[in-house]
């Protein structure tokens, strides 16, 4: 069953900017929004967890492929993913996850389908910072972005940290080569883009208060108090820190990994078993 994922993420249609992980099943789909990277290729961990027959879409950033130029804003980035989900599902109710900068889309996206009318019954956070406004610093977003873009390409992380950019790229390149890498130089130049311009956006984002049930998973390892957390993806405290901004139950389960480990084997089935039966409410 997880064949599919595997194929989708393998393929020619790899960046698209619907990525559907398992398009097959007769129950109302799940959308997993991407992360930071603008990939969703993480999420096919899921698909062991969840059921033959839950279809499970992955929603992309836009401008990996040439199709779309990257969302000029915060408003247009929750438009063009809810565009994409219409385009699957015309009408909810609604099923939404996201991982870390998706955990943050999907919530905004779950309250901009509360004020169309719609019905949201699934929002599932993996460790969401809290977005805040602040200053935009380039510095610090290029490190992250050499960070990420070595975790997109499975480069092996430098002991001293992740290096330049364009030393990722140039690594990826000869990764791709020699066939280790699922991007080439190329694509991973687009991503890193991508990245750049949802860092850049991050801060527009201004939570609304989603008016219905919320799942957390809280990565409980490598954490960093949150008033030195350059990276606010490591900040503690995340959970707690969401609580104002959903007006129903808001369920917290601690996941023993770090923020960038959730969707390894272990983290991802244990997110996956509750998420499972968060999606099957009648069976019990």
């Amino acid at each position: 069953a997880a064949q599919d994922g595997q194929d989708a993420v393998a393929g020619p249609a790899a960046l698209a900017p619907l990525l559907p992980l398992r398009a097959e099943g007769d129950r109302r789909p799940l959308f997993c929004v991407h992360p930071g990277a603008g990939v969703s290729w993480r999420y096919t961990g899921l698909l062991p967890h969840l059921g033959a027959d839950q279809p499970v879409f992955g929603i992309q950033a836009a401008g990996l492929d040439g199709t779309r130029q990257p969302a000029r804003d915060a408003r247009e980035m929750v438009e063009g993913c809810l565009g994409l989900v219409r385009s699957v599902q015309p009408d909810g109710p609604y099923r939404l996850l996201g991982w870390s900068y998706g955990g943050f889309v999907a919530h905004a996206m779950a309250c901009a389908l509360q004020e169309q009318g719609e019905e949201v019954e699934l929002l599932a956070l993996l460790d969401a910072p809290l977005p805040h406004a602040g200053e935009h610093d380039a510095g610090t977003a290029e490190r992250q972005v050499a960070g990420l873009l070595s975790r997109v390409a499975g480069l092996p992380a430098g002991a001293d940290g992740p290096p330049g950019v364009e030393d990722v790229l140039d690594r990826v390149g000869e990764a791709h080569r020699a066939g280790s890498s699922p991007v080439s130089r190329d694509e991973a130049a687009s991503i890193a883009a991508v990245m750049r311009n949802n860092l850049r956006i991050a801060p527009e984002f201004t939570p609304g208060v989603f008016r219905g049930d919320a799942l957390f998973f809280s990565a409980t390892q490598d954490l960093v108090p949150a008033a030195d957390a350059r990276d606010l993806s490591l900040a503690a405290g995340k959970a707690d820190a969401w609580r104002p901004y959903v007006r129903g139950a808001f369920e917290d389960h601690a996941v023993p990994c770090g923020h960038y480990d959730m969707t390894e084997p272990d983290p991802i089935a244990r997110i996956g078993e509750v998420v499972a039966k968060a999606l099957r409410p009648a069976s019990g």
